[in-house]
């Protein structure tokens, strides 16, 4: 009997609520390439990018406030099932920002974005296991700027795969964003190290041998 866990952070949770470390075996996610259009061009336009939830713990007013009151453009993907998203948009209403809120989106759509921001920001205040949207960030040679939280860590390794912040930390996180911004050598640099890094650890291959392993 085993319980396959995809980060070692949540391994590590499981193991002192009381599962036997014995059956506890770490196998990260994967990213399948079939996904993606060929026919898109990766470029490094402008803006910041957001794909989840749009809900509270997720950090969503953190990073609102990080972009209110600067000239630096975020697209935020995706829905609320509380109507916390009409509250970001309440708040922001009558405030200096450059901050789009596009909807639900299916991959298709996403991958066109993903293909063309700068970064991604993952600025979750809850527990993230091992969220596929940095996979798909790291797909297309975009670093991400994450809070220094659960799972995230792992996958957005600080100055090499993207940038880490404080939680809850506006200041931090737009210092990191305003780095970001004002480096896009370095910010390319850092994508093209995500990617090498879900090449090498993440692939489906990389799976399939560890879970046939098992």
């Amino acid at each position: 009997q085993a319980f396959v866990v995809p980060s070692k952070f949540t391994l590590e949770k499981l193991r002192i609520h009381g599962f036997p470390k014995e059956h506890l075996v770490h196998i990260p996610s994967f990213f399948n390439f079939e996904f993606i259009s060929k026919e898109l061009k990766i470029t490094y336009e402008p803006f910041a990018l957001y794909i989840g939830r749009i809900e509270s713990e997720k950090g969503l007013l953190t990073l609102v406030k990080a972009f209110e009151n600067t000239t630096f453009h975020l697209k935020i993907i995706g829905f609320s099932i509380t109507g916390f998203d009409d509250e970001l948009k309440d708040y922001l209403k009558d405030k200096n920002h450059h901050i789009e809120f596009l909807g639900k989106k299916g991959f298709d759509e996403i991958q066109v974005y993903l293909s063309k921001c700068s970064f991604t920001i993952v600025p979750s205040e809850c527990y993230d296991n091992f969220p596929n949207s940095l996979l798909e960030s790291f797909a297309f040679k975009k670093c991400a700027v994450t809070t220094n939280t659960g799972g995230l860590k792992e996958l957005v390794i600080d100055n090499e795969t993207g940038l880490l912040f404080e939680i809850k930390d506006i200041p931090d996180l737009k210092r990191k964003i305003t780095y970001l911004f004002s480096n896009e050598a370095i910010c390319q640099n850092l994508g093209e190290n995500a990617f090498n890094k879900l090449n090498n650890e993440y692939s489906a291959g990389e799976h399939y041998k560890k879970l046939s392993n098992l």
